[in-house]
């Protein structure tokens, strides 16, 4: 019989929601305690491994593996996905001696797993099982079993792969991060392989691509402090950059701007530029990656929102702290 949904109120259907995200949260708490010794043997497979990682599962255990392959790809770590049913047709041929085999079944019984896996065996590959019962067949037929805390699946009926999905994508998420940490994974690196999209935009950026006609400020360094004045409020950048020449002497803020006037009072307009501004600001080359820049604002004991950008020797802009959030 249907259950009638108009008779529960929001609150129950709120209730339910929530409880169900708490008992796969306890499957991912409980999968926890299990990372041990045959973790950490697991991630230096990885670490150490000459060939590539192949993820294998079927059913919902396949999607698992075809994520865990993906992620672990972006993160610089060669692998890829079988299909244990379509292995024994021919794709069987894709493993290698050199090569690591991650085997996924929550009750690690799937007879389409078990299957191939005397053969990858005979290969010489390496058998890392993820499974939540370890005395199962695949436990017996790996070199390293990885247990799930998965003692139920979220849900009314405890049949459809919840808690179990969850746990396993969260043991390869660990898998794959620790292990590319320590293989010397960087941000440059994942900018490599993800040149396309919001993430591979905001990672390449270079500072120059922020700049435009507006983003240019500056004054020579005897300028008066009625010049200086006027090119901080008619720019708007929050700075304006003192050059000698066209070398880059020094920097004035719109902070520096408000301390002179509290500090000299009515006999500021007598000053230049050379006796309000900080001298050897700091500053990048045209080039510098944007995501570096922000590391450069953030270093010093003051972080800085304004950033003046040359092309050699030569001033082309100032990159502000807006700017970039803007961008990203």
């Amino acid at each position: 019989m249907k259950l009638d949904l108009y008779l529960l109120h929001q609150e129950e259907i709120i209730e339910k929601g929530k409880q169900l995200l708490d008992e796969e949260i306890r499957a991912i708490s409980m999968t926890k305690q299990y990372i041990n010794e045959s973790f950490y043997q697991a991630v230096m497979l990885l670490v150490n491994a000459s060939g590539k990682v192949i993820v294998t599962g079927i059913g919902k255990s396949g999607h698992v593996s075809r994520k865990i392959a993906a992620t672990m790809v972006s993160l610089g770590i060669p692998a890829v996905y079988l299909n244990p049913a379509e292995a024994i047709h021919g794709d069987l041929g894709i493993v290698q001696c050199n090569d690591i085999v991650i085997a996924i079944s929550k009750s690690g019984e799937s007879q389409e797993l078990l299957a191939i896996l005397p053969l990858v065996k005979s290969f010489g590959a390496k058998l890392i099982g993820i499974t939540s019962n370890p005395k199962s067949s695949l436990g017996g037929a790996v070199d390293l079993v990885l247990r799930l805390g998965v003692e139920r699946e979220a849900g009314h009926l405890n049949l459809a792969p919840t808690s179990s999905v969850l746990a396993s994508l969260a043991i390869g998420d660990a898998l794959a991060t620790v292990a590319s940490e320590l293989r010397g994974f960087k941000e440059e690196d994942f900018a490599v392989y993800h040149p396309g999209g919001a993430i591979g935009a905001r990672l390449n950026m270079k500072v120059e691509d922020l700049l435009s006609e507006r983003s240019y400020s500056a004054v020579d360094q005897h300028s008066s402090f009625k010049q200086v004045l006027i090119e901080l409020t008619s720019k708007s950048l929050g700075a304006t950059v003192v050059l000698s020449g066209d070398d880059v002497v020094g920097i004035i803020t719109d902070g520096d701007l408000k301390r002179v006037l509290e500090r000299y009072e009515s006999d500021f307009f007598s000053l230049t530029a050379m006796d309000v501004m900080k001298v050897n600001p700091i500053v990048v080359n045209k080039g510098t990656k944007v995501i570096d820049a922000v590391k450069i604002m953030e270093k010093g004991e003051r972080p800085i929102s304004v950033l003046p950008v040359l092309d050699g020797s030569r001033l082309i802009g100032i990159l502000r702290l807006h700017d970039i959030l803007n961008a990203i």
